[in-house]
């Protein structure tokens, strides 16, 4: 096997690793980072180890404060905020048909 077609198969499998595992894991964290800047009070979120709250207050740009019971505050880093959960729509049901 010639030296250079060793090269250009070596290169296509690092652009191949590249398209697939690096480039969505980047566009995903740039689109979780613009959601945590615009995170507000009031927001329902999920932490990384699956805990449900809503964001009392945003302390600085490192810590907030999130709700996860009535009177029961936890300070967190925005680092482990997993996503923020949409609010439910408040659309009344469709009748069912009979």
């Amino acid at each position: 096997m010639d030296a250079s077609l060793l090269i250009i198969y070596f290169a296509i499998f690092i652009g191949l690793i590249w398209l697939v595992a690096i480039r969505p894991q980047s566009r995903r964290r740039k689109q979780l980072d613009s959601i945590l800047s615009a995170l507000a009070p009031g927001d329902e979120i999920v932490t990384v180890s699956g805990i449900y709250g809503t964001v009392t207050e945003v302390e600085d740009g490192e810590t907030i404060l999130l709700e996860i019971a009535e009177d029961t505050d936890i300070r967190i880093a925005k680092a482990s905020i997993a996503r923020v959960v949409p609010p439910e729509s408040d659309a009344p049901e469709s009748p069912e048909a009979t």
